[in-house]
């Protein structure tokens, strides 16, 4: 049989996502070689289906999530070759939890059978392609073909039908009652929100602290909600925090807010030494304290947008990102494409993503922040003053003017961006020869 002679690539191994026991029963069936070759092709379709469907991603373990029945599905496809077996696409655990999980955060159907749809598209390409590579005849393709097209009928079919009875649980589940609130109130219409209030055992008519808590990629396994569902209670009561409203948006992505009547919440959380889940690195984008129904709504969208900023610039710049000191960068950085132009235009070579266009550039922020003072620069950089006046001297060799003639916000605007965002908005095509002492 052909499918047994499948190989992955040599320069290409992934990291197998799906359960063990589902990769234990296809090695048993399959061999060694087809299960490797079904991990690859399985991260390109869910890569393909990613890019096509993004609403399927925006968080970590969602997107995990789908890789993972990817692949599960991927091996049961080349099972359902080997013993010609329609049942071998029988949902397993992983799709089966994808499915659950596209409920709960409002994923309709026919997006996840379109994602069907193109993991179906995806298999079938590479597999024929696998046929014509090993000079198998159109028979072997025209079965191939055959056989998947019933498989992901009847695949499909399943998935709805555990969808819809998914549903409807879901639809009578209180978390179902409250995130749908939360999206009525954040929408912006006219609400009751006393009545509201009262539903959510939460209210609106209070101070808010909004936040958003994420887990970047590596840490997003399964399992993470569970476990930042616990520290994140114990961290409410290292918070002082009364009330506690969240949603929900994936698994490993919360938007919360809590009631701070008098300021307490917010400043324990700008004094917190470390996240609300050090183990698996949980970071938080805080939006800062509002009142009111409009409260609720822009501390919500402020830390929406701190959690961009921190996602963009990655996890070595710490786990809290605060909107108060990220501001202006959030703002600039709304069309990144844009701040990315900008921060090269006015910063010209300056704008390099290497070390020493990197110490020139925090020097200048400096020397702009003391009034273009030397001895002040020279004390704030730990360094001699015959070094900050010549590198001064190197960055107005190489802005082409001297510092007095450029103008200062653009320049401070765009050093400062630089300095947040780091190669997100850098030039990385520089030449090292330029740089040379």
């Amino acid at each position: 049989m052909w499918v047994l002679a499948l190989r992955a690539p040599a320069d290409e191994t992934p990291e197998p996502l799906s359960d063990s026991p589902t990769r234990r029963l296809a090695a048993s069936e399959l061999g060694a070689g087809p299960v490797e070759w079904a991990v690859v092709i399985a991260r390109s379709a869910a890569d393909y289906i990613l890019e096509i469907l993004p609403v399927f991603g925006g968080d970590a373990a969602a997107e995990q999530l789908i890789r993972r029945a990817v692949e599960s599905t991927t091996l049961a496809t080349l099972r359902a070759l080997v013993g010609h077996d329609l049942d071998a696409l029988w949902p397993g655990a992983e799709p089966a939890d994808a499915t659950d999980s596209y409920v709960r955060r409002g994923i309709p159907m026919d997006a996840v059978l379109r994602g069907i749809h193109l993991c179906q598209e995806r298999l079938i390409h590479q597999l024929l392609h696998e046929i014509d590579r090993m000079g198998r005849p159109v028979a072997d393709a025209q079965a191939a073909s055959e056989l998947l097209f019933r498989c992901f009928d009847q695949f499909a079919a399943n998935i709805a039908a555990r969808y819809s009875l998914e549903a409807e649980r879901w639809s009578r589940s209180t978390a179902a009652l409250r995130s749908e609130l939360v999206v009525t109130v954040l929408a912006g219409g006219s609400i009751d929100a006393a009545q509201i209030s009262a539903a959510l055992d939460y209210d609106l008519d209070g101070p808010h602290v909004g936040s958003v808590v994420w887990l970047d990629a590596p840490f997003a396994q399964l399992g993470a909600q569970d476990e930042l569902t616990v520290a994140l209670e114990r961290w409410d009561r290292r918070l002082g925090a009364k009330a506690v409203l969240r949603r929900w948006t994936g698994p490993s992505t919360v938007h919360q807010w809590h009631h701070d009547p008098d300021g307490v919440v917010l400043g324990n959380v700008r004094r917190c030494a470390e996240s609300p889940l050090p183990s698996r690195r949980a970071r938080l984008g805080l939006g800062g304290r509002s009142d009111g129904v409009a409260g609720f709504r822009d501390t919500h969208a402020r830390a929406l947008r701190a959690a961009e900023i921190g996602r963009l610039v990655g996890s070595e710049r710490g786990w809290l990102v605060d909107y108060e000191t990220v501001e202006l960068v959030a703002l600039v950085a709304a069309d990144l494409d844009r701040a990315r132009a900008y921060v090269q235009r006015i910063l010209g070579p300056l704008a390099e993503d290497n070390p020493r266009a990197g110490e020139l550039r925090e020097t200048l922020q400096v020397y702009l922040e003391v009034q273009r003072s030397v001895a002040q620069a020279a004390r704030r950089l730990h360094a001699h003053r015959n070094t900050v006046v010549y590198r001064i001297k190197k960055i107005e060799a190489l802005l082409g003017h001297a510092i007095g003639e450029l103008a200062s916000l653009d320049l401070r605007v765009a050093l400062h961006v630089a300095g947040a965002l780091g190669g997100v908005v850098l030039d990385h095509g520089a030449e090292e020869g330029m740089w040379t002492p």
